[in-house]
This record gives C-alpha cells, sequence and structure tokens, in this order.
C-alpha cells in the first residue's frame, strides 16, 4: 500500500484503506465539532452547519472521485459491496451531523433530518463532488497532460472503462462543448 497525495493506493485499487481513512476522518472532524456544538452554550446550528460543509465534508470526501466512483449510484454499473458499506457509514456520519446541527433527538428520521438542516442527502452529495470534478477535468486546457485522456474518455467503451470513462458517461458531458477560457 502507497499513500500519494492523501490517497492509499493499494495494488488491486480496491480502495479499502482509503474508504476507512474517509470514514476515520469523518468521525475524527464530526467529533471535534460535537464539543463545540452543546446544546446549552454551543455554536448555533446555522454556524455549525456552515463548519460541517466547510470543513468535515471536504475532508471527508476528499478524492471520493476516484475511490467513491460515479458507478454506485448508476443502475447500469455493478454495485461494489465494500464501496456500499462504507457509503452507510459515511450516511450513518452525516445523520450525527444534522443531529447535531439541529439538536434533535436520536431517534428522527434520517431523511427529515436532512430536510430539516437543509442538507443533501450523501449520495446526492457525493455526485456533486463527482459532478465538480468531472467539469473540472473537462475544462482542461489543451496543454494540459490530461486533457487527451479526457478527450479520449467521451466515448464510452462496454469493456475495461476507466472511471474517467463512467464519469463522463454518467454526467453525459461532452469536453468539447465546453468553453474554456485561456489564463493570461
Amino acid at each position: 500500500m502507497v499513500k500519494f497525495l492523501g490517497l492509499h493506493i493499494d495494488r488491486e485499487l480496491r480502495w479499502k484503506e482509503q474508504m476507512a481513512a474517509a470514514i476515520g476522518k469523518g468521525q475524527d472532524w464530526l467529533g471535534q465539532c460535537g464539543r463545540i456544538a452543546r446544546p446549552a452554550g454551543g455554536i448555533s446550528g446555522q454556524h455549525m452547519h456552515r463548519l460541517y460543509m466547510s470543513v468535515v465534508v471536504p475532508r471527508m470526501l476528499y478524492r471520493a472521485d476516484v475511490f467513491l466512483g460515479p458507478a454506485l449510484w448508476s443502475a447500469s454499473f455493478k454495485v461494489n459491496k465494500d464501496r456500499h458499506m462504507a457509503l452507510n457509514k459515511l450516511v450513518s456520519i452525516q445523520r450525527k451531523a444534522a443531529i447535531l446541527i439541529v439538536g434533535g433527538m436520536h431517534s428522527s428520521p434520517t431523511d427529515l433530518l436532512d430536510i430539516h438542516t437543509n442538507l443533501l442527502p450523501l449520495h446526492l452529495l457525493v455526485n456533486k463532488v463527482h459532478f465538480q470534478a468531472v467539469l473540472c477535468l473537462a475544462t482542461l486546457p489543451i496543454m494540459h497532460p490530461l486533457h487527451n485522456p479526457v478527450q479520449a474518455a467521451k466515448q464510452f467503451v462496454k469493456k475495461h472503462h476507466t472511471p474517467l470513462h463512467e464519469m463522463m458517461h454518467t454526467f453525459k458531458l461532452k469536453p468539447v462543448l465546453i468553453e474554456k477560457i485561456s489564463a493570461v
């Protein structure tokens, strides 16, 4: 196993270590946030929401476009059991954050907590992270080393498709049609 740019990579690209690290980061940061979100004398729900969205989510979903993959929520791809279990644990972390934000009871339904806290359900939040990554890749200039692989990934292949193929196919982005503004 190798750690490169904060991403745990193993030989088989199973991402088990990275998923465990993401869950651990989410739990650790939520524990830190929970210390300052006391019902009596803590920060307000609005500030807790901002803290969760600006600190916990980016730390927890760092490089989620690589290890969670866009195929998780698409019906046309095979669902990985490990990824599904990891996402369920991430959902429970978001549920705990919603309880901290609202100050609700532990028996409250998750979807109701998400509505009251104005949080996206986790699968939509992961899709948002994926879309932002794909959009960033689609707007790369011609001089960038990843420009040609991204252009090649616009055609979906039936066998041996890469995560780049899956993301471009899932979001139906065509890099040729996206305006690119050159930097001065």
